[in-house]
């Protein structure tokens, strides 16, 4: 039986045309894109023309679209950079940030800024009844991600964003796992600066990008830190075939995510039907408690709590191992926090029971995903967990 691969919100499988696009640029315009040669020129034309490719699919302009390591050093500069511009006030992120954000807000709190964590309720929407509160003075930044990778929840963004903007308040959204669920449409959003990464949508890894409003951008550059000039928000060689990768990968998409005030409404396609189907088949096992809301959430997204039909905890590493041994592979939990041992900080923030706070698992499809895949794996997992089940009794 082949592998199936269910972890798409930690990373993907390059797509074919990627990996093609990324061996021609290698071998064929190597150039450092700063020289002024023709070796250089040949390779930052080839730059420009990813950068212009990418932002048309986004429907925003080249001058907008900033290339960074990936959505980890794009919510870094998001925050800090812009926060060196400010005078030191409130910063607001949710309780169920990527831990990238977390970690920056603990650092810009060292540094003497007010750090406030919007909570959310028991789906992991924020509570709107605290708006008025958690934007008022002296709240100078708001970061709030868009789409939850370990719960699947989708927060208001444009409702958030058009609210900042009365009360002049800059904001950020990291749509890291938004985008390989559809293209966005950068002039309807109520967003400052955004933040992806390409090799969650089947491109390559060590690249992604920061978009930045034009007044950002301004701002920026009454104080040019971290290498901002010339279309260029850091220091250091572009790497050219990384990023035509990263705008081949953007090509593979066709469909627009529509964004109203209070929604986000995915298209439907082969993936969230995938989804959609994978979840009637596991709805009724009596081993999981599906977490996370019904509508409001991530396409390709299935997280539950994991136990004996006894309702007695069962760790979700101990059944990411156990699936693995049988080549199915999912995940406990975000890539970036799943070597830290306890309770699962966002289980904690949507206020799960404190025994099924290491019981999380997550399920993440891909295209690759087809039909076949889908009955295999309900059968692998059913069976799975009956034999953990007689294993435990």
């Amino acid at each position: 039986m082949k592998d199936i691969y269910l972890d798409a919100s930690a990373t993907t499988p390059p797509h074919l045309d990627v990996i093609t696009k990324l061996k021609d640029i290698q071998f064929e315009c190597w150039g450092n894109p700063s020289s002024i040669h023709k070796v250089g020129v040949i390779a930052r034309e080839i730059l420009e023309r990813s950068r212009l490719s990418i932002a048309n699919k986004l429907k925003a302009s080249s001058d907008e679209l900033f290339f960074t390591s990936g959505a980890t050093e794009s919510n870094f500069l998001a925050l800090k950079a812009v926060s060196n511009n400010l005078d030191k006030g409130r910063i607001v992120i949710s309780s169920v940030e990527h831990p990238s954000i977390n970690l920056i807000a603990n650092q810009l709190r060292n540094e003497g800024w007010d750090i406030k964590y919007w909570p959310v309720d028991s789906y992991g929407i924020i509570d709107l009844d605290l708006l008025e509160e958690v934007l008022s003075p002296p709240t100078k930044l708001v970061s709030i991600i868009w789409g939850q990778s370990e719960i699947g929840s989708i927060q208001p963004i444009n409702l958030i964003g058009m609210e900042c903007k009365k009360r002049n308040i800059l904001f950020h959204t990291d749509a890291t796992q938004v985008l390989p669920c559809g293209l966005i449409d950068w002039s309807n959003l109520n967003v400052d600066m955004l933040s992806a990464s390409a090799h969650k949508l089947q491109g390559p890894k060590g690249i992604g990008l920061l978009m930045l409003r034009k007044g950002i951008q301004d701002l920026l550059m009454k104080n040019p830190s971290y290498g901002f000039k010339n279309g260029s928000i850091r220091s250091g060689t572009e790497s050219v075939p990384l990023i035509a990768g990263f705008s081949t990968a953007i090509d593979l998409l066709n469909e627009y995510i529509e964004v109203k005030d209070n929604q986000t409404l995915f298209p439907v396609n082969n993936v969230s039907k995938m989804t959609s189907r994978l979840k009637k088949n596991l709805i009724n096992n009596k081993h999981f408690t599906f977490i996370g809301p019904d509508i409001e959430r991530l396409p390709n997204n299935l997280s539950f709590l994991c136990h004996t039909e006894s309702m007695i905890p069962i760790k979700g590493r101990e059944i990411v191992r156990l699936l693995s041994k049988h080549g199915v592979y999912i995940s406990s939990g975000s890539a970036c926090s799943s070597s830290i041992q306890g309770p699962n900080p966002i289980l904690v923030a949507i206020n799960v029971d404190k025994t099924f706070q290491e019981s999380g698992l997550r399920i993440t499809i891909g295209p690759w995903i087809s039909n076949d895949d889908i009955t295999s794996v309900s059968n692998i997992i059913f069976e799975s967990l009956q034999t953990l089940e007689l294993k435990k009794q």
